[in-house]
């Protein structure tokens, strides 16, 4: 099969989520498969690269480039959004030019509807069949929203997308009601989750866990962070749909019955805001304020004591598969998908109301004041993304979702 695969993130422009589910997903997908793949350009990358059974493609324009070139513009800040949205907007002109003059594909892969541009001139120029990704629905479906939609314009563009795709892929359940409760009832929705983070990684026999340990322990110390102080980690965008503003509501009474204990926030947004709140309240807060990846994500990890995502809405959330897969005990909002439940009778993590900062609190506590409850929850999310989680399963069922797509098309085409 020949996949034309639309992402806005691919390595090395990795600033999120998205960036990771592309890199982890995509060497499977190429294996007995021929994938093409249409990304955006920082202004730093190669036009056109070449990696095993995928072509990369990262058209680049004059001032967008010239942009990203002198700095990582910030999707959480509102001029900066604008101007990535530009960027996609006119990277997706470009995908489509591209395909335009290349070999057909056989389907094309859209990943959220912020690629719309490139979906709708593939479906109606090109007559190619489309299968659209759903990563994240806080654009158009979701009750609490990134940007303002006070018309349902992006809403509607999504119920478009969603119409003139052959089939719609989502990671989880919860995303696949909420869309159908929106109105996307004509086209078959198939729920594919995703895998973990570091799958790989500690599968490795030779992952070397004590090395990591020690590297986490001088990290403790460039933080300033006591060695006996309790340690709770948020990783991700610092902004309202992560529920961070009622983690740092919840904070003094976590504090209250867990002194000493610092909050951890990695990840690039609002923080000036949360120094700000941080400063006023006398809250012991460190935020390195930037995306952090790679050994060095590892090291957070391995530093907490716990993590905790509070999130009001998440769509799959590989933060949750990264602190599971280390062993961390995990608090989740319940915006995450009861997939990360696992048996409710001995559940993998702490679910919370990410809306309620006392519950929060609450949660938190239970797990981070109870050394056997903690173990427990840690050793279940480990095994739960182990052995349910697994990136040649999630390609497996993506594949099949794209051969019932061109099923589907070559019926309705007789």
């Amino acid at each position: 099969m020949r996949i034309a695969y639309i992402v806005n993130q691919f390595p090395p422009n990795i600033t999120a989520g998205l960036g990771r589910y592309a890199e982890l997903i995509t060497p499977y997908l190429a294996r007995g498969h021929r994938l093409a793949v249409f990304t955006l350009n920082d202004g730093r990358q190669t036009v056109e690269e070449r990696l095993p059974g995928i072509t990369v493609h990262r058209p680049l324009g004059r001032l967008l480039g010239a942009i990203g070139r002198r700095r990582r513009l910030n999707r959480t800040k509102g001029v900066e959004f604008l101007l990535l949205a530009l960027t996609v907007v006119a990277s997706n002109w470009r995908y489509f030019l591209r395909l335009r003059r290349s070999a057909r594909p056989d389907l094309v892969a859209v990943h959220d509807s912020t690629n719309f541009l490139a979906a709708l001139l593939c479906h109606y120029a090109l007559r190619l069949p489309v299968v659209l990704h759903v990563h994240t629905t806080e654009y158009g479906v979701a009750e609490q929203r990134s940007i303002p939609d006070p018309v349902g314009l992006f809403a509607a563009l999504e119920r478009w997308l969603a119409r003139i795709s052959r089939r719609v892929v989502v990671a989880t359940p919860e995303v696949r009601d909420q869309l159908v409760a929106a109105g996307w009832d004509r086209t078959p929705i198939d729920v594919v989750p995703l895998g973990g983070t570091f799958e790989h990684l500690v599968a490795d026999p030779g992952f070397d866990r004590a090395g990591l340990d020690e590297a986490a322990a001088g990290l403790r110390v460039r933080l300033g962070i006591a060695a006996g102080d309790p340690v709770l980690l948020f990783v991700g965008r610092i902004e309202r749909q992560k529920g961070v503003y009622q983690l740092l509501e919840a904070l003094p009474e976590i504090a209250a019955g867990l002194p000493g204990v610092r909050l951890v926030l990695v990840g690039e947004g609002d923080v000036a805001g949360v120094e700000r709140i941080a400063a006023a309240s006398g809250l012991s807060v460190l935020a390195p304020g930037r995306f952090v990846g790679g050994r060095e994500l590892l090291e957070f990890y391995a530093m907490a004591d716990a993590c905790v995502f509070p999130s009001l809405f998440e769509p799959f959330g590989l933060v949750a598969t990264e602190a599971m897969a280390l062993g961390r005990p995990v608090v989740l909002g319940d915006g995450f998908s009861r997939i990360f439940l696992g048996d409710p009778d001995r559940p993998a993590c702490r679910f919370v109301r990410a809306g309620d900062p006392a519950d929060i609190a609450r949660g938190v506590l239970e797990v981070m004041t109870d050394a056997r409850l903690a173990g427990e929850l840690a050793e279940r999310g480990r095994r739960l993304v182990s052995e349910g989680l697994s990136w040649e399963r999630a390609a497996r069922e993506t594949v099949a979702c794209y051969e019932a797509a061109l099923g589907r098309l070559t019926r309705t085409s007789s």
